[in-house]
């Protein structure tokens, strides 16, 4: 969080700013108000497709052309189930339990998860726009 603001900015930095500040407050958040769920949620969000996502930037300072379009439909895959599917789901059975919080915390909370939410579903349009560039020119850079 603290390189972000320090690195020299580019064109997702305002995207990525509010997810950076809208999952450290919601850790730090639920720590404070042992709000588990919400750190579980957060968690299992940060984990999964991470892991595919740090793998296609690696692959796209490479010239391969096979195993990055495959490695790139396989975490646009893992993004659309987890974050798309599964973490709306999430963040409405958090909404919908009977917790023993105070109900302006867990509006706020479920707020802050729809955010990232919105956040997520808006960067999966931004990876179609990636995939149609590399289907129809071959260009792999990030738009």
């Amino acid at each position: 969080m603290i390189t972000h603001f320090f690195l020299p900015r580019h064109g997702d930095f305002m995207e990525m700013a509010l997810h950076h500040l809208v999952a450290i407050y919601l850790m730090l958040g639920s720590y404070m108000f042992n709000a588990m769920e919400i750190s579980a949620v957060i968690a299992f969000l940060h984990d999964i497709a991470d892991i595919t996502t740090n793998i296609v930037k690696c692959l796209t300072e490479t010239n391969d052309k096979f195993v990055l379009p495959v490695t790139f439909m396989t975490h646009m895959a893992i993004w659309f189930y987890t974050r798309m599917v599964v973490l709306p789901w999430l963040i409405w059975k958090c909404a919908m339990f009977e917790i023993d919080w105070d109900k302006r915390i867990m509006y706020i909370f479920t707020y802050l998860l729809s955010c990232m939410c919105i956040l997520h579903y808006y960067w999966f349009a931004m990876f179609c726009k990636m995939l149609k560039k590399f289907l129809t020119k071959g260009a792999t850079e990030d738009t």
